[in-house]
Formats: C-alpha cells, sequence, structure tokens
C-alpha cells in the first residue's frame, strides 16, 4: 500500500522540522515548502493527499497559496488546512473563503505557544524569529532550552525592536528582564564555549 503524502508549508524551518518529524513518525511520506509559492509548484507537481499551510508566510501567504491550488483541476478535491498562531475569526473567514477545508490554530502544551525560533542568543537577550509581528514594547514569558544541553531557562523578556529577516519573515530583538543567577550563568557558559 501506498503512503499518504503530507505536504507541509512553513517559513520558519523550526516549525517545520517539528512537523515533519511527527507526521513521518506517524508513516507519512512529507513533503516540505518554506514559501507559498514552492509549496504551490510542489501541490502541482506531487499532487499530495493533504496540504498544510501556514498562514504567515512572506510574498505569498497561506490564503494566496491556497486559493492558486484550488485552481488546479487535479487539487480542487485535495484536503488543504491553513495554520496560524492567531485565530481571529477574520483570519478563518478568508482561509475558508479561499478555499481551505479546515483553519486550525497552532498552540502547544495547552495554554502556552510557541511564538518563534531563537537566533542569536545573548547575555541579555535574544533575537527571535517569528511566525507573527510581535509589537515593540510587548513583554513575553519565555521558555527555552540551550541548545544541546538539557538546561531550560524560563525568563521574562521585553521585545525592544522588530523588524524582518531577508525572506521577509517578522523578527524581534528580546530583551531579558528578570533572569535568574543560574539561567544566567548558564546562559554565559553556552555563549562563551
Amino acid at each position: 500500500m501506498a503512503k499518504v503524502t503530507v505536504l507541509i508549508a512553513d517559513d520558519l524551518k523550526f516549525f517545520l522540522e517539528i512537523e515533519k518529524s511527527y507526521l513521518q513518525r506517524g508513516g507519512f511520506e512529507v513533503l516540505t515548502a518554506t514559501s507559498g509559492e514552492e509549496a504551490v509548484d510542489i501541490a502541482q507537481k506531487r499532487q499530495p493527499n493533504l496540504v498544510l499551510l501556514d498562514l504567515e508566510m512572506p510574498k505569498m501567504d497561506g490564503v494566496a497559496a491556497c486559493a492558486s491550488m484550488r485552481k488546479v483541476a487535479a487539487l480542487q478535491a485535495t484536503p488543504i488546512i491553513i495554520m496560524s498562531a492567531t485565530g481571529t475569526p477574520q483570519n478563518r473567514e478568508r482561509c475558508l473563503k479561499a478555499g481551505c477545508t479546515e483553519f486550525v490554530i497552532k498552540r502547544t502544551h495547552a495554554s502556552r505557544q510557541v511564538i518563534g525560533q531563537a537566533k542569536d542568543l545573548g547575555e541579555k537577550g535574544l533575537l527571535l524569529e517569528t511566525s507573527t509581528a510581535i509589537s515593540v514594547g510587548s513583554v513575553l514569558e519565555l521558555e527555552f532550552y540551550l541548545p544541546g544541553t538539557r538546561s531550560q531557562v524560563k525568563v521574562k523578556a521585553k521585545v525592544v525592536r522588530a523588524g524582518k529577516t531577508p525572506e521577509g519573515a517578522p523578527q524581534a530583538g528580546i530583551e531579558f528582564i528578570d533572569l535568574s543567577q543560574a539561567d544566567q550563568e548558564a546562559i554565559l557558559d553556552y555563549v562563551t564555549s
């Protein structure tokens, strides 16, 4: 029996790898794309059994990618699920109007939410690549593990600047507010090693 093929499109590689790993463990063949344009191209060529699109992608978002796929005869009946970290009624309506089968809010750990991938960790803060823009002045409660360790850092942090990657993904400059002495030492050990 042939494997069920799932196409996942997300511009944040962190989320893409989590979703891919989870589906592969379930026995699915997984195709990946990091942009809406790439997702449409792969879907036309490979005709997957299911498409999972992130709503917030630069240039061509999940809504536009879904609408493009629905114009292809071979993809008109393919289930397309659009996922977003922001579950507003307006987002849901836009996605359903574009022809998606379902709109799903990305959440993990009950009330906690994965908001991005840390880049450039330093003693005082980090650069956070996110799926949606976070406004300057926002206060976040972050939890993350230092790469290659079992050290979990829990800290309040403030967004001190906002911008975009060269690919157009939102980024936020994060400054730690109340870093414990133990977490401060663990981070210092990590960044100086």
